[in-house]
C-alpha cells in the first residue's frame, strides 16, 4: 500500500501476478487478483506492454535479416553519436550505457521496425521508438504499440463492471516519455501515439525538445495511452500515470541490458519465456481516490 499526493489524494494497491504470456486472459487475471478489493470508483492502471504481450502483439526482430547500409549508418548516427555522445547528458546514465553497449546488429533491425511503424520522426528516438519495446521479453521479441488502445480500455472497463456490478476507471500506461509545459494543464508533448486528449505526438523531435528543456520549460511524465472513466483533466491523468508507473516498477530492469544482467545471460537469444517467471511482475495496480 502506497500513498501519493499532489493535485488530489489517492492510495495505491498492488499484488504480484504471474507473467502474462501470450494468450493470457487479461480481465480474468485482474478479477482474480483484485476482484475482492475493487470498490466503486476505483481506477485500474494497466501496463501497455503487459496487454500487448498477453494479446500476442509482439514481433521477433530476428526475422529482419536484410538491413540496408543506410539504415545501419543512420542507426549509428542517431544512437551512437547523437544520444551516445552529443546528447548523452540529457539521458539517465543507465540509458547511455545501454546505447553504447548494444551492437549495431541488434540496434539496426529495431530501428528498421521503428521506421516502418512510426516513420523518420520516431527513428530519432534513442529507444522505445514508436512505442516498440524490448524489455521484459525473451529472445529478440519486442512488443508492438497497442492497436485501438481506446477500444481495449473500454472493453476491459465493460467486462469488469459487468462482472462486479460497480463502476471503474481504466488507465493504460507506458514508460515512454511525455513532457508537459509548466503552467499549462491541458496540453503536453508526447513521444509516441496516445488516444488521450491534449497529448500531441511529436516522436523523436518531442523527445529531443523535452530532454533539452526539461526542468526549464517541461515536467516529465510516463505516457497515458488510453483512459476511460470519470473525467480528469490532463494534468491529473499525468500525475496518476506517474504514480502508477512507479508502483508497477521495472520488472527485470529499465532496459534490455539491465534485464540481461539480472537474468545472468550474455545475449538476447539466451533469454527464455521461463526466465520471465523469475521475478515479481505488477502489470496492473489499483488506485483509489481518498
Amino acid at each position: 500500500m502506497t500513498n501519493g499526493e499532489k493535485r488530489w489524494k489517492f492510495r495505491g494497491y498492488r499484488k504480484p501476478f504471474k507473467y502474462w504470456i501470450p494468450g493470457t486472459n487479461i480481465v480474468n487475471e485482474i478479477l482474480k487478483g483484485y476482484g475482492k478489493l475493487l470498490k466503486n470508483g476505483d481506477l485500474i492502471a494497466i501496463s501497455e506492454k503487459a496487454i500487448c504481450t498477453a494479446k500476442g502483439n509482439i514481433y521477433d526482430e530476428s526475422r529482419i535479416i536484410s538491413i540496408d547500409p543506410i539504415t545501419k549508418i543512420s542507426s549509428y548516427i542517431v544512437n551512437k553519436l547523437l544520444w551516445g555522445k552529443i546528447l548523452s547528458s540529457k539521458l539517465p546514465s543507465e540509458a547511455v550505457e545501454m546505447i553504447r553497449r548494444i551492437p549495431i546488429k541488434y540496434m539496426a533491425p529495431h530501428k528498421k521496425l521503428a521506421l516502418k511503424y512510426g516513420g523518420l520522426i520516431q527513428f530519432l528516438k534513442p529507444y522505445s521508438e514508436a512505442g516498440i519495446d524490448a524489455t521484459n521479453l525473451p529472445y529478440t521479441y519486442v512488443s508492438l504499440p497497442l492497436k485501438e488502445a481506446d477500444r481495449e480500455a473500454r472493453y476491459i472497463k465493460y467486462k469488469i463492471e459487468r462482472k462486479l456490478k460497480i463502476e471503474v476507471n481504466i488507465l493504460i500506461v507506458d514508460t515512454d516519455r511525455t513532457f508537459k509545459i509548466k503552467g499549462i494543464d491541458n496540453i503536453a508533448i508526447t513521444t509516441r501515439p496516445s488516444t488521450v486528449n491534449g497529448l500531441i505526438d511529436m516522436g523523436g523531435l518531442g523527445f529531443i525538445i523535452g530532454k533539452i528543456f526539461k526542468n526549464k520549460l517541461f515536467e516529465e511524465y510516463p505516457t497515458p495511452i488510453a483512459y476511460k472513466g470519470t473525467y480528469m483533466n490532463l494534468t491529473d491523468i499525468l500525475e496518476v500515470t506517474k504514480f502508477a508507473d512507479k508502483m508497477m516498477g521495472h520488472g527485470f530492469g529499465r532496459n534490455v541490458m539491465e534485464m540481461l544482467n539480472k537474468i545472468g545471460k550474455r545475449s538476447f537469444e539466451e533469454v527464455k519465456w521461463s526466465d520471465m517467471y523469475r521475478i515479481k511482475h505488477y502489470p496492473a495496480i489499483v488506485i483509489r481516490r481518498v
